[in-house]
């Protein structure tokens, strides 16, 4: 990571532990105005939040699930996917993969695939480098924006702080109708029918 993109980083999570306190107390949801970082059904009140790190071996060997639980849940839920840097080096990732949400949707686990490609190939990416990696994919890369960045790295912590996760890879399941929420923490615990299930039990009143 460049000396600019540290601070970058370093500011936005300070930023964030300030902001994003306060904003929970509102209602632990990362909806403050900015990008939307959420893919899925948008007006869905359950929210599937896959919280992973991108250096993470357990999270690296979760994704091809993740993949396949994606489409059938898309339909009906909102989701979304938060980096939670166990490993420092993933926030030199954070940056893209808040672009890539918020501008592709419709290709975004492609590039995911992409990225976490990339990732076994560099721990600190130049936009050049990430650039190349999506390219074949047909998506352009411009220069990212400081407040999307800030953004994406507030609405990261609000997320995995304000739920309470401990670990990666971990699947937050909750409805804001009904106030529920489940953690499935660890690789044997996320699972097409484990998710569905605890869509199930968010859902029902």
């Amino acid at each position: 990571m460049n000396s600019k993109l540290r601070h970058l980083v370093l500011v936005g999570a300070l930023f964030a532990i300030g902001l994003g306190t306060a904003l929970l107390g509102a209602g632990k949801e990362a909806d403050a105005a900015g990008p939307d970082l959420f893919l899925g059904k948008k007006t869905s009140a359950t929210t599937v939040y896959f919280v992973n790190d991108w250096f993470c071996p357990v999270c690296i060997r979760t994704e091809p699930v993740i993949e396949k639980i994606y489409p059938t849940i898309a339909g009906s839920a909102r989701i979304g996917f938060v980096d939670f840097p166990i490993h420092g080096e993933t926030t030199n990732f954070t940056p893209y993969n808040t672009y890539f949400l918020t501008h592709e949707k419709g290709k975004y686990i492609a590039i995911r695939k992409a990225l976490s490609a990339l990732t076994r190939k560099t721990k600190k990416p130049s936009h050049g480098e990430v650039k190349a990696a999506v390219a074949p994919l047909g998506v352009k890369l411009p220069q990212l924006k400081t407040s999307d960045t800030l953004f994406g790295l507030q609405s990261n912590l609000m997320v995995y702080r304000g739920y309470d996760v401990t670990m990666t890879p971990t699947a937050v399941v909750t409805n804001s109708r009904t106030k529920k929420t489940r953690l499935l923490a660890g690789k044997n615990r996320i699972s097409e029918l484990s998710i569905k299930t605890a869509i199930a039990q968010v859902e029902n009143r």
